[in-house]
C-alpha cells in the first residue's frame, strides 16, 4: 500500500511537470497574453478562442471576480523592472477594487475626469517616470514643483478624485500602496469608463521625492511639430505610431483659448477649417496681451463625442479641423497622416493600441523595490 502511494504522488508530480511545460511553451508561441499572431510568422493568425495564460487568467478575474483565483495564480503576470500584475494581491488585495469604485463614483458626476486623469498620468510620467512627482504640492527642496509650471498650473483636473482614492485606500491598507500606482490604476479606469476594454494594469511602483516645475520642459507643447514631438517620444522609448496612438487621448477633453489663440488673430490659419476657425473666435474673442488666462473658455478637441475614447478624433484631424496646432500637425506630416488615416478606420485596432501603450507608458522610468517612498499622503513627501 505504501508503494503504491509513492506511485501515484510521482505520476502527480509527473503530470504536473507537463502541465508547467506546455504552459511555458503556449507562452513562447503566443505570449503571455496570447497575441493576435505567431512571432516571426508574419500575419498567421491565433486561433479565435484562443486566450493564451495570461488573458485567461484575466478573464476569468473578470467572470468570476478575482477573489476567487487561487491566490498563487494572481501573483503570477507579467513583469518589467519589477512591476507585475497582481503586485498587491497578498499585501492589499483589494486594492483595484477600492481605486476603481472611488474613481466611478466620481466620473459618475464629471464625466470629464477622463480627460483630467489621463492627463496628470501623462504629465506624471512624461517627465520624471511614473512616480507621482507631479502630485506633490511641495519638496523638501522648497524649489518650484512641477505642478506648478506653465504647462500644468490650474490647468490640472482630477488631484482631488486621487487624494480620495488614495485615502480610501490607506483606510484598508496602511502605508501599502504607492501614489503612483494609484494613479496607473486610475488612468485604467477612467479610460475603461470612456470607452475602452478593461485591461490589467501592472504595479509596483514607489513615489518620487523630487519634483521641478524646471523638467517639465521635456512636454511637447500645443505649436510642436511631429518632427519636435517624435523627438521627445524617442527619447523616452517611443515610436512614432506610438506618440500618434497616444495622441488619441485627445478624443476627451478641451484646451482653453489660450492654447490655440495663434491659430485665430493677427493671421488666421489658412490650414485650419474656415467654419471651425469661426466657431473659435466666437468662443475665444481676441483680448489684450497680458490678460488673465484662467478665464479662457474652455474647447473640446472633439466635440462629435467630446466624453468618449474612440477614433472621432483622427476623423476631426483628417478634415482640417485638429484643435491644437500639434493636432494639425499629425495630418500635414505625411508620415503621421498615413498612421491617422488607419486608426481613423480601425476604431478596435486604435482602442487595443491606446491601452497598450498605457501600461508601457505606466512603466516609464519608474522607482522600484527600496527606490524612493510610499506616501503616506500624494501631496506631501513623508517626513
Amino acid at each position: 500500500m505504501r508503494n503504491h502511494k509513492i506511485f501515484v504522488a510521482l505520476l502527480l508530480v509527473v503530470a504536473t511537470v507537463r502541465y508547467v511545460s506546455a504552459t511555458w511553451n503556449l507562452q513562447n508561441i503566443h505570449g503571455a497574453n496570447g497575441g493576435r499572431s505567431f512571432p516571426g510568422g508574419g500575419h498567421i493568425p491565433r486561433p479565435r478562442n484562443f486566450y493564451g495564460r495570461q488573458n485567461m487568467l484575466h478573464h476569468v478575474n473578470q467572470v468570476y471576480g478575482a477573489n476567487n483565483v487561487p491566490q498563487q495564480q494572481q501573483q503570477q503576470g507579467n513583469t518589467a523592472g519589477g512591476l507585475r500584475e497582481g503586485f498587491y494581491s497578498t499585501t492589499c488585495p483589494n486594492v483595484e477594487e477600492i481605486v476603481r469604485d472611488t474613481v466611478r463614483k466620481h466620473y459618475n458626476n464629471d464625466p470629464t475626469l477622463a480627460a483630467g486623469i489621463l492627463r496628470l498620468f501623462f504629465h506624471d510620467c512624461f517627465v520624471r517616470g511614473c512616480d507621482a512627482s507631479l502630485l506633490l504640492d511641495r519638496t523638501p527642496s522648497g524649489e518650484l514643483p512641477e505642478k506648478l509650471a506653465s504647462a500644468n498650473g490650474f490647468t490640472l483636473h482630477g488631484e482631488v478624485v486621487i487624494d480620495a482614492t488614495k485615502s480610501a485606500v490607506e483606510a484598508a491598507c496602511p502605508g501599502i500602496v504607492s501614489c503612483a500606482d494609484i494613479l496607473s490604476f486610475a488612468t485604467r479606469d477612467v479610460a475603461v469608463l470612456a470607452g475602452l476594454q478593461n485591461f490589467p494594469m501592472v504595479a509596483g511602483r514607489r513615489d518620487g521625492t523630487v519634483s521641478l516645475a524646471s523638467d517639465v520642459s521635456v512636454l511637447p507643447d500645443p505649436v510642436s511639430s511631429v518632427s519636435t514631438m517624435a523627438e521627445l517620444f524617442n527619447k523616452k522609448g517611443f515610436s512614432l505610431a506610438e506618440l500618434v496612438v497616444l495622441s488619441g487621448a485627445h478624443s476627451v477633453g478641451g484646451a482653453h483659448c489660450f492654447a490655440f489663440i495663434n491659430r485665430l488673430y493677427n493671421t488666421t490659419d489658412p490650414s485650419l477649417d474656415a467654419n471651425m476657425a469661426n466657431e473659435l473666435k466666437n468662443a475665444c474673442p481676441m483680448k489684450p496681451p497680458g490678460s488673465d488666462n484662467t478665464k479662457d473658455a474652455k474647447v473640446d478637441f472633439d466635440p462629435a463625442s467630446p466624453m468618449m475614447l474612440d477614433t472621432s478624433y483622427y476623423t476631426q484631424v483628417l478634415k482640417g479641423r485638429g484643435l491644437l496646432t500639434s493636432d494639425h500637425a499629425l495630418m500635414v506630416d505625411s508620415r503621421s497622416r498615413a498612421i491617422v488615416s488607419k486608426l481613423a478606420a480601425d476604431p478596435e485596432n486604435w482602442k487595443s493600441q491606446f491601452s497598450q501603450a498605457l501600461v508601457k507608458l505606466s512603466k516609464l522610468d519608474v522607482l522600484v523595490g527600496t527606490q524612493g517612498q510610499i506616501r503616506q499622503q500624494c501631496r506631501e513627501v513623508n517626513i
